[in-house]
């Protein structure tokens, strides 16, 4: 059984003239959402082993903040950062979870939508449930009935659990 966390970066400040999409920073709502969100993975015991991150300024901060919370300052996570998460398409996502690691027994994407969404709806609707909208620092869980990342599937899925700010 392994475990895969969707989760959107947080909210982030406008770009400023000039600035490239990239390098958008959290804003101060973005940086509170991120550490209710690392309260509420400790609170619910979700710790995922490792993460897999777009290179983006907004997801690296919402992941660097959560994790401080979640961890409490002790250790974290093997971290991963890749370009091709940066506004991904939900096939590249899903290839980047079926190349994972088996080592781990949990993973978290942490990048940016439609592609999360699109993701996220499709294997909750496998199961007749639903998710809607997947605004900044939203969080999906998904139990996997698989032993390897590479046989990851739709219909191998549930709905665990799902945080929005």
């Amino acid at each position: 059984m392994k475990t895969l966390y969707l989760l959107r970066h947080a909210h982030s400040d406008p770009a400023e003239l000039g600035q490239d999409d990239h390098d958008r920073t959290l804003s101060a709502r973005g940086e509170h959402e991120s550490e209710n969100l690392g309260d509420f993975m400790r609170e619910q015991n979700l710790f995922p082993d490792a993460a897999f991150c777009s290179t983006s300024t907004r997801t690296r901060e919402t992941l660097r903040i959560a994790t401080a919370r979640l961890f409490g300052g002790q250790g974290g996570l093997s971290s991963r950062f890749e370009k091709s998460l940066y506004l991904a398409h939900p096939e590249t996502i899903l290839d980047e979870i079926r190349e994972a690691d088996d080592r781990f027994d949990s993973i978290v994407i942490v990048g940016h939508n439609p592609g999360l969404e699109d993701i996220a709806e499709k294997l909750a609707e496998a199961h007749g449930e639903t998710i809607g909208k997947f605004p900044p620092s939203t969080l999906a869980v998904f139990e996997c009935d698989i032993d390897e990342w590479q046989n990851f599937s739709v219909r191998k899925t549930r709905l665990k659990t799902v945080f929005m700010p």
